[in-house]
């Protein structure tokens, strides 16, 4: 049994991670994302932190002006001990050399720890907020991504994200300042030398701007094909025996193969560009080092220059030309990046369900089906509820069609309805409806008189069971399925559950029992098998509102009489929407309603519910060469 308090912990699914500030969202997709745009996007990700990337700068810096030192250590050491050959005056500079690199090694281990905690903290925010953005999608959009190329998104594009944030940050502030020290420090040691270095120094920014555009198109082109490549290996291992039965394995991997060439081209263009940098940078070194080197053997056989002079003035360079290269290679990274950080934007920007828009917290709760009583108080206890849609209409996000026009129903407590009609008339909306992963265009749903816009997400999702047409399995044990519905049951609770939807006995002749595993959607388990541990769930989590969406699709007869009884006997205790075209299922219903044309149109009443008292007697009507058909005998 599950305590309102309990069902909203349980329900509105926000982790620890997400207590962060969450990144801001827009009601349309973005644009193409410049470098200042994603930072200013994504910053609130380094809220707390922002402390600790000053002390790593910090620490990198106080390790730059440490290899500063020891170069101009080592300078003075060939003039003042190796040119005149005094031995003596090694000893001091060399215990300085010492220390300073010590200290410099521990400020740089200090660095790269807060660096990459900020890392891998700036990482696990933003998985956690965009995975927890992707559960609460409406389901237009969900599929327009479809789920391979979210599953992508929330790994891949993340990561990119995540670098161009905090370890991005920090390496640049460093490649940065490092710069401005070496080079003052060259400057300060001979400033013609410097000089020579510094007028070729900025080709290296040119090259990277014009190389960075070139990486960016195609890091979008790859990321683009690696989300297509997911969403088709995922179709394809979920339609794994659909294929196979129609001969389609081949034609699917080549569909499969297409994207992987698109992808390879667009990666091959990705490292062509990154190469093509590098090598361009290297030449561009060598130009500037030969340049430095020639003119400082002129001044030093004119007598303007030592040797140590122009040994510590090249050794500045050794350290200055990477950092150069740094902060040139980081342009090529962060415009790469900028592309994932698009994906992952377009995801944030995509419509929530209704009730998640605002993640409004603890509400509200409906009169008598949650009597506004203090926490602890069970759910489920104030018995089964009335639902009431009045004028109701409804169309799907850019669709012109209305799936409901100025709809009228009423259930009543304790009551179950069949809702029939044509494919596509809208009968499953109405579970997106009550779930709130849409509201109503015009006109009201009720429950127990409460509008269910007044209503929280976990507090109204907390009044109802709904069972899907394909159940929802996750891997794990028969057990920890069953408890999905209400996470404080007991193991005794769980055999219950099992034992009232039919579950038990076929649990207990598989190894393991309760224990046995599940694998992914519950694919070595039988259909039935599928729909009665869902079943279990159901009683388990034992709500007021019970919303059944096709219970008996893909199922084969016997299977449908294995469950029919335990759907009887559960609908019998609570309000019950009964969404089906099986004429067994719906002899089931106290009453029934037809949706055709958007609205809801009265087809009668069912007569007493003889499926509860057993089964009723059906006729047989066989004709030669087909498959026996059991239609229910009406009164």
């Amino acid at each position: 049994m599950c305590t309102a308090t309990e069902s909203r912990a349980a329900d509105d699914g926000r982790g620890v991670a997400e207590s962060a500030p969450p990144v801001p969202g827009r009601d349309t997709g973005p644009a193409a994302l410049s470098v200042p745009a994603t930072v200013r996007r994504f910053a609130p990700l380094l809220a707390g932190l922002r402390w600790q990337l000053a002390i790593a700068v910090f620490c990198h810096l106080v390790q730059v002006g440490t290899t500063v030192v020891t170069v101009a250590l080592f300078g003075h050491i060939v003039d003042e001990v190796l040119v005149s050959g005094d031995l003596g005056a090694l000893w001091t500079p060399m215990t300085i050399w010492v220390g300073v690199s010590v200290l410099g090694a521990g400020t740089s281990y200090a660095g790269a720890m807060l660096t990459g905690n900020v890392t891998e903290t700036v990482l696990l925010r933003l998985r956690d907020q965009l995975y927890a953005h992707t559960q609460r999608l409406a389901p237009h959009a969900r599929s327009r991504f479809g789920g391979g190329d979210l599953v992508s998104r929330n790994t891949g594009d993340v990561e990119a994200v995540d670098s161009l944030l905090s370890s991005g940050v920090v390496a640049g502030v460093v490649a940065a300042v490092s710069v401005l020290v070496y080079g003052l420090a060259a400057f300060v040691t001979n400033w013609q030398l410097a000089l020579i270095a510094a007028i070729l120094a900025p080709l290296l920014w040119l090259i990277a701007r014009r190389f960075g555009t070139a990486v960016k198109r195609a890091s979008r082109r790859e990321r683009e094909a690696a989300g297509q490549i997911s969403s088709l290996v995922a179709e394809g291992i979920g339609s794994t025996v659909a294929l196979q039965a129609d001969n389609q394995t081949a034609r699917h991997r080549r569909r499969v193969a297409d994207q992987s060439r698109r992808w390879r081209d667009a990666r091959m263009s990705e490292l062509r560009a990154d190469a093509a940098f590098t090598e361009a940078v290297t030449v561009v070194e060598v130009l500037c080092m030969v340049a430095v080197i020639a003119f400082g053997a002129w001044q030093i056989s004119r007598g303007e220059a030592q040797l140590g002079t122009l040994i510590a003035l090249t050794g500045y360079l050794g350290y200055l030309y990477p950092q150069i290269q740094t902060l040139s290679g980081l342009v090529v990274e962060v415009t790469s990046a900028t592309a994932s950080a698009e994906r992952v934007a377009q995801v944030l920007d995509a419509p929530m369900g209704a009730a998640d828009e605002h993640l409004v917290h603890p509400g509200p709760t409906a009169p008598s089906v949650a009597a506004r009583a203090p926490a602890g108080s069970v759910v489920a206890d104030s018995g089964p509820a009335a639902l009431s849609l009045t004028g109701v209409s409804f169309a799907y996000p850019d669709s012109r069609s209305q799936v409901l026009e100025d709809a009228h129903l009423e259930i009543r407590a304790g009551e179950t309805l069949a809702i029939t009609g044509p494919s596509g008339a809208g009968k499953s909306t109405l579970t997106y409806l009550l779930l709130r992963l849409y509201d109503p265009d015009a006109g009201t749903i009720r429950l127990n008189g409460t509008d269910i816009r007044d209503l929280d997400a976990a507090g109204l999702r907390a009044h109802l069971s709904v069972l899907h047409q394909q159940p929802a399995l996750m891997r794990g044990t028969i057990a920890e399925n069953i408890r999905f519905g209400l996470e404080t049951a007991t193991a005794a609770d769980i055999s219950a559950a099992a034992k009232t939807a039919g579950a038990a006995e076929f649990i207990s002749r598989m190894s393991g029992g309760f224990d046995a595993e599940v694998v992914e959607r519950g694919e070595n388990l039988s259909g039935g098998q599928r729909q009665r541990i869902a079943l279990a769930r159901t009683v388990l989590r034992n709500r007021p509102v019970l919303v059944l969406d096709e219970p008996t699709t893909g199922l084969d007869d016997e299977s449908v009489g294995e469950i029919l009884r335990p759907l009887a006997e559960i609908a019998s205790t609570r309000t019950t929407l009964l969404i089906s075209h099986d004429p067994r299922v719906l002899e089931l219903a106290d009453r029934r309603v037809e949706l055709r044309d958007g609205r809801f149109l009265a087809a009668g009443p069912m007569g007493p519910r003889r499926a509860r008292r057993g089964l009723s007697e059906g006729a047989f009507v066989e004709r030669p060469g087909t498959v026996q058909l059991v239609l229910p005998v009406q009164p």
